[in-house]
């Protein structure tokens, strides 16, 4: 049993981690650690949460999520959150922040700040040590924190002295940082106080490399010397020597054509404001395999549907998971015609480029139901085939029980099952169980840990994400090594995210829960693949799944396969639709 000082300073550790996930998105597996020890000993603590169904309580942290949430939904026009920090960044960083309230005490600090202004959670923004002028224009921003803000209220620019020797710096060094106001919709708002930096467009490090040739390195160099780091502290960054370091910017001053250090950052930052005019200005779309459709709902809605195969090929309706979309292996294209199916792909409500769905999030299958059926009247689709893929599953039962003459068969593949028992939980792998755990219990803080997991792809850490989540299924990790099959399943996530993180929030929500009401509502065959290995749904949830359909199912475990076998063993999940294809 852990003493009340253990507790204290693990909340706190976890505190710290939430702010920093919302201002460094390259911390969020670090955040998601604390969070899942959190999680787990709050569980342990109400003896299983005695009632499944029930939630947990966290009001202790619940305030500090909900301003997190309030730093991801303004990074865009705040400080380094402008643009993501460098791989080799620190875990602490370099650059401090800490948050102001209206009473005028420090109410958070990173490590950077702690260590450079010696901070504490009891300082008060008059114990910094500002120069009048600062002190006094600050004072005027803490009170006016609790007035109704001004629109386009600019950032406040100062300086602030360090009062201790940190990241190259020693005391009495002027640290350039602005304050700009935070909304809170639980109380009062918040200064965000942090570095005063350069936006870097995502686009910059293309420019370099195609106008230049810098490599990736070298334009991680760039990033840092825009932001007036000087060359002791990119060392520090990289955890080179300042030798090499200096090596490396004479090299960009030749590849670019400058005379000096300072004639390159000015080069810099006229680059940086071409490339925020003319980059993208979100994630291009992946280019489309099939033929695509549009088809207008009668509720006005338009939902964009991809189809494969030849056009008079059994039809299978293909429902997409979580983190995926309808793009197919080239083997599984191929093989469409051969076997005579015809994949129908609808995008659901905002997955991709589909449109948005504000109906509640409890009945969200029921009304992907109502538009298949819709879908399947003006396609003039009958005796179908509905796949649902992962978290698809939920969906493809709803879609069975809305549209029965229009789906002789379910085929589940990788798919989620009801989940009756929080045992469940337990054979999931560490990330996949924190964001169920999340989901299911403390529903309210879910938005954070999405947007938060979405923040960190959206910052260049596709990869790492997606290795986060396989990191306990070395299978799946083996077919990741096939580069169409990344290519597909980082396609897949950029599907997902491209509204922002409504999607996964939707599907996290539908596939904890007992959804056995939507199995009930239809009595067609069921089929059900699954992956021995699979480290989301288990082989064991998938059988007692199996013997409660009774024998209105078949199960077919793939001993040899994880979640990914649909990409893995095309021809197997093929000789399945098969078997229940009339």
């Amino acid at each position: 049993m852990e003493n009340d000082d253990e507790t204290e300073r693990k909340t706190l550790e976890l505190v710290e981690s939430i702010y920093r996930i919302a201002l460094e998105p390259h911390t969020y597996d670090s955040f998601m650690g604390r969070w899942d020890a959190f999680v787990q000993d709050r569980l342990s603590a109400l003896d299983l949460l005695r009632s499944e169904a029930g939630t947990m309580e966290t009001s202790e942290i619940a305030t500090h999520f909900e301003i997190a949430e309030r730093l991801l939904e303004q990074t865009r026009t705040v400080g380094e959150a402008q643009a993501p920090a460098p791989e080799t960044k620190t875990a602490s960083g370099p650059d401090p922040q800490f948050l102001i309230d209206s009473s005028g005490v420090v109410v958070w600090s990173n490590a950077a700040a702690a260590r450079t202004f010696q901070l504490k959670r009891t300082t008060r923004f008059d114990d910094l040590g500002l120069p009048d002028r600062y002190h006094t224009a600050l004072a005027q921003r803490v009170a006016a924190l609790g007035t109704e803000a001004e629109h386009g209220d600019p950032p406040l620019i100062f300086q602030m002295p360090a009062v201790a020797a940190s990241d190259g710096l020693v005391v009495g060094d002027m640290v350039h940082l602005q304050a700009q106001r935070l909304h809170e919709k639980l109380g009062s708002d918040l200064l965000l106080v942090g570095p005063l930096v350069a936006h870097w467009p995502p686009s910059m490090p293309g420019l370099l490399m195609k106008t230049y040739g810098l490599s990736q390195s070298e334009c991680e160099i760039c990033e840092l010397l825009s932001r007036a780091h000087r060359p002791k502290d990119v060392a520090s960054y990289r955890k080179s020597s300042i030798a090499t370091v200096r090596t490396q910017i004479k090299s960009l001053l030749v590849k670019t054509g400058c005379g000096s250090q300072t004639e390159l950052v000015r080069l810099l930052h006229l680059l940086m404001r071409v490339a925020e005019n003319h980059g993208p200005s979100r994630p291009a779309a992946p280019i489309s395999q099939g033929k695509m459709t549009t088809i207008l709902l009668d509720s006005g809605i338009l939902m964009p549907v991809e189809v494969h195969g030849p056009a008079n090929g059994k039809p299978v309706i293909f429902l997409h998971g979580m983190l995926d979309g309808a793009n197919l292996t080239l083997q599984l294209r191929e093989t469409l015609a051969l076997r005579g199916f015809r994949f129908i792909c609808p995008t659901r409500p905002w997955f991709g480029d589909a449109e948005p769905d504000y109906g509640p999030m409890d009945t969200a299958p029921a009304r992907i139901g109502t538009d298949l059926r819709e879908m399947c009247e003006k396609l003039g689709i009958r005796n179908a085939i509905v796949l649902g893929h992962m978290a698809g599953s939920v969906y493809a039962f709803a879609s069975a029980a809305k549209a029965p003459e229009h789906i002789d068969a379910i085929v589940s593949v990788s798919g989620g099952v009801p989940i009756v028992s929080r045992s469940q939980f337990a054979d999931m792998s560490h990330r996949q169980r924190i964001v169920a755990y999340t989901a299911r219990y403390t529903p309210s803080l879910l938005p954070f840990v999405v947007r938060a997991g979405i923040n960190q792809i959206n910052s260049g850490g596709t990869e790492r994400f997606m290795q986060s989540l396989y990191a306990d299924a070395p299978i799946d990790m083996q077919v990741l090594a096939d580069p169409e099959v990344s290519r597909i399943v980082l396609e897949g996530y950029k599907f997902a995210t491209r509204q922002g993180h409504s999607a996964f929030e939707i599907d996290s929500y539908q596939v904890v829960r007992d959804w056995s009401h939507l199995v009930a509502g239809s009595d067609v065959p069921v089929k059900l693949i699954h992956g021995a290995h699979d480290p989301v749904v288990s082989a064991k949830s998938v059988r007692d799944f199996a013997r409660h359909l009774g024998n209105r199912a078949s199960l077919e475990i793939f001993e040899d396969a994880g979640q990914l076998l649909l990409h893995q063993f095309p021809e197997r999940v093929l000789d399945a639709l098969a078997e229940v294809s009339p």
